[in-house]
């Protein structure tokens, strides 16, 4: 692009601020392609103009449609009737395109010279827990590009880890031969957690981007997560429906009023926690669906749960300084725990909980591998940390690479059946023996011999 001598000759009529962010946007001619990109430009509007400052005494940029600059507008100096990106429109896609930007940065530091994307991608499906913050920054960096095939891998890999629990469920002691299967349960599982965070990383704009044909307003969004009965997943879960926003309200109601399982009433009252955290003018209404008489006829849930609920929901939005405390709590704990077996004056080691930064225990309490299924008070501790995890980046959700080097352990059969060990409990809870009436076998008979029963007049029973 050649220089544009009227338009820089124009840069007098400004201040200097505003002259600094006039020429870091005609130097970079890809953001402001970006910028007239993301905003509706009406038909047959072949100039633009930016605002520097006010939307309407400006200063002003004036561009073509296609991004080359056209002259400067001072303060007061009428645009006409062109349209105008506004200062705010202009800050927020000029973030967007600097993060965009630092992610690239980090999928290429990953990829290496000879730019292995699929290797990094792969880590998706492979990683496991394990997968690094950076490597997170790294592969949301594509999101843009597959932001769609993202979804769809979130959505196949529910559907496939749902066949596969169904048929593991009932297997206790596996033999070897099902050790491929199991590993695949295990990937798919953590794959469910990491393709959450990835698809509704930006919500509103995988809203518009999707066919007309899918919709996403008719279900709640968070249950793919949240069924796996972790921790870790459902907040993953519950940020995405936070992400997406007020399209998500119905579904989330709708889904709390026909909860009959823990595991149904959990996941919309976590979605409807991260509704209402997210976006203040949903709150009122989402408190209201929330404290709203419920019939329990045909739930298999004790009301107790629900209210146990409800009051976890008023701490999160009334006192939103406790819940964040005890988050902190349980990750220095969980921080000291993980690193005692690090030698003394290793930086990564903790011998007080107080010494835990405040970041890295709010992160550590989301990664636990606790799982909630039936188990009232991790569910209502899930709750607690919701608020965190919709207003986080989304790769603060995940461990760095140092500390996932310290806490990293070697996957085994068992640590699948651990997996799966709640759910089995939760869909086939073992039925108790009959308890057996009369005396005992190996007890004294009760005609007085002194025998066993066994040996006396229990031989002809």
């Amino acid at each position: 692009m050649g220089h544009q001598h009227h338009f820089l000759s124009r840069l007098d009529r400004v201040s200097l601020p505003h002259v600094e962010l006039a020429l870091t946007l005609y130097r970079d001619h890809g953001l402001v392609q970006y910028l007239l990109g993301c905003v509706k430009l009406p038909d047959g509007a072949e100039r633009v103009a930016i605002a520097l400052d006010d939307p309407e005494r400006g200063p002003f940029l004036v561009v073509t449609r296609e991004g080359r600059f056209v002259t400067c507008l001072g303060a007061g100096m009428r645009t006409g009737d062109l349209p105008v990106i506004t200062r705010g429109q202009l800050d927020g896609l000029t973030a967007k395109v600097a993060d965009l930007r630092a992610r690239m940065a980090a999928a290429n530091a990953l990829a290496g010279p000879r730019g292995h994307t699929a290797q990094l991608l792969d880590r998706i499906f492979h990683a496991g827990p394990d997968l690094s913050r950076e490597e997170f920054v790294g592969i949301s960096a594509f999101r843009p590009l597959f932001g769609f095939e993202f979804l769809r891998a979130f959505f196949g890999s529910v559907t496939e880890l749902d066949e596969l629990r169904g048929a593991l469920l009932r297997i206790e002691h596996p033999k070897r031969t099902l050790t491929p299967v199991l590993r695949r349960y295990w990937d798919l599982f953590w794959a469910v957690g990491h393709l959450a965070a990835l698809a509704f990383m930006d919500g509103r704009a995988l809203i518009e981007s999707l066919p007309e044909e899918l919709d996403l307003s008719t279900s709640c969004l968070a249950w793919g997560a949240s069924r796996q009965g972790s921790v870790a997943l459902a907040l993953r879960g519950f940020r995405g429906v936070a992400k997406i926003g007020k399209a998500q309200l119905r579904a989330c109601k709708t889904a709390f009023d026909e909860a009959a399982s823990p595991l149904r009433l959990v996941t919309s009252v976590g979605s409807l926690i991260a509704l209402g955290v997210g976006h203040a003018r949903l709150r009122a209404e989402v408190r209201k669906v929330l404290s709203a008489p419920r019939d329990l006829s045909g739930a298999h849930f004790h009301e107790s749960l629900l209210t146990l609920f409800r009051t976890t929901a008023d701490v999160v939005f009334d006192e939103p300084e406790s819940a964040a405390a005890v988050q902190r709590e349980l990750g220095s704990h969980m921080a000291v725990a993980l690193t005692r077996r690090l030698a003394a004056g290793d930086p990564l080691r903790f011998e007080r909980e107080e010494d835990v930064p405040e970041a890295l225990a709010m992160t550590l309490a989301v990664n636990t591998r606790q799982s909630f299924v039936d188990d009232a008070e991790v569910m209502a501790l899930t709750m607690l940390f919701v608020p965190w995890a919709v207003r986080a980046e989304p790769e603060q959700l995940y461990l760095p690479r140092e500390l996932i080097r310290v806490v990293h352990t070697r996957w085994t059969p068992e640590a699948t059946i651990q997996l799966l060990a709640p759910l089995r409990e939760h869909y086939h809870p073992k039925a108790k023996a009959p308890r057996r009436e009369g005396p005992s076998r190996k007890g004294p008979c009760p005609c007085g011999s002194g025998e066993k029963y066994k040996r006396c007049c229990g031989k002809s029973a």
